[in-house]
């Protein structure tokens, strides 16, 4: 069987940007006292984040001195950024594959930093012009790896109907929802985050390209006991993050067995992936990973380039890793690995 292919990919970030010199500066202004500057430092530079795009980052500031912002508020940030970067990832997605908006016969929506009805789905059929028939789905609040899940809904609708294109989208503005608070892995969350949207076309087999990349699976993994190594929860003060410090600890020990046994179901091994988009979730992250996997840590190339240009943008990211592997026609098969919440582990094969 053939399967659905991605036909074109597009991205998209705020305007308002941070360096790291002007993230620091933002981190000090919404720290409180009790905070140290110097780790506000250090995070920063062991971030290997050198630019991100912020939404919050606004004149006048969305985050006036030391009062936290309520959680509507941070959600009416949330839906003008959302609904203003995925119209243009969107637009950019649909250009690059050549597809017209009337082709478009289902919309995926994922994003785990904002919840509204109607949402972003409802407003890229207004603004597109998609077909009024257009069948929704959204996928909310599953983290870091919601777009293997949204691929993964893309693939089934598309294997299902041949004549299928599905325009996917993730939208995550983090920076609705960083933290007032001393707590080292609040501190660290904030440090890491940013902001983006990025958009696929996914085509049923009676649309695709030739030589396209192609959906061929996805894998799934809830690593048993590690429930409080992340969370993900809402506060009277936006989204809060839980973020455990054997995280990478935790992934250094399972990845590799867990995807060596995955591909294996495929007839393919570790060293027989042409190309890796590790979704990066810090700098640890990526080289726990390479490390659990056995791979050189130029394996990991294209994760530090998103990661160093625009931080970690939650289900976007991932988008914007295969994106660039997309452009820079690197060898297939491809393996995508995201991790959020639960713990969970989210696999993509891409041949």
């Amino acid at each position: 069987m053939t399967d659905p292919s991605i036909r074109s990919i597009g991205t998209a970030t705020p305007e308002e940007r941070l360096t790291r010199d002007a993230w620091l500066a933002f981190a000090d202004a919404i720290a409180p006292p009790e905070a140290s500057r110097a780790l506000l430092a250090r995070l920063a530079e062991r971030s290997a984040i050198d630019s991100r795009g912020a939404a919050a980052a606004t004149e006048p500031p969305f985050y006036a001195g030391r009062d936290a912002p309520g959680t509507a508020a941070r959600m009416r940030l949330w839906s003008q950024a959302a609904r203003a970067m995925a119209e243009r990832a969107c637009r950019a997605a649909l250009a690059h594959g050549e597809a017209e908006p009337a082709t478009i016969t289902h919309v995926v929506t994922a994003s785990c930093t904002g919840f509204e009805s109607p949402g972003v789905d409802a407003h890229l059929i207004e603004r597109l012009g998609l077909p009024r028939a257009v069948a929704r789905v959204n996928i909310g609040f599953m983290g870091c790896h919601a777009a293997v899940n949204a691929l993964g809904v893309a693939r089934a609708l598309a294997a299902t109907d041949p004549s299928a294109r599905v325009l996917v989208c993730c939208a995550e503005v983090c920076s609705a929802h960083f933290h007032h608070d001393a707590r080292i892995d609040r501190l660290i969350a904030n440090t890491l985050f940013g902001d983006g949207a990025a958009a696929a076309i996914v085509d049923g087999t009676a649309r695709s390209r030739a030589h396209a990349p192609r959906l061929a699976a996805t894998h799934s993994l809830l690593l048993a006991g590690t429930e409080d190594e992340m969370a993900w929860t809402i506060g009277d003060h936006g989204f809060e993050m839980t973020l455990g410090a054997r995280v990478p600890d935790i992934l250094r020990g399972e990845v590799g067995a867990w995807a060596a046994t995955a591909l294996a179901t495929h007839g393919l091994r570790v060293d027989e992936i042409g190309a890796w988009a590790i979704h990066p979730g810090g700098p640890r992250v990526i080289e726990s990973v390479l490390e659990s996997l056995g791979l050189a840590a130029s394996a990991g190339d294209a994760s530090r380039a998103i990661l160093r240009d625009h931080g970690n943008m939650s289900s976007a990211t991932l988008l914007f890793i295969l994106e660039r592997l997309m452009r820079e026609d690197a060898p297939r098969p491809w393996v995508g690995l995201a991790f959020g919440p639960g713990l969970v582990g989210e696999m993509l094969l891409v041949r």
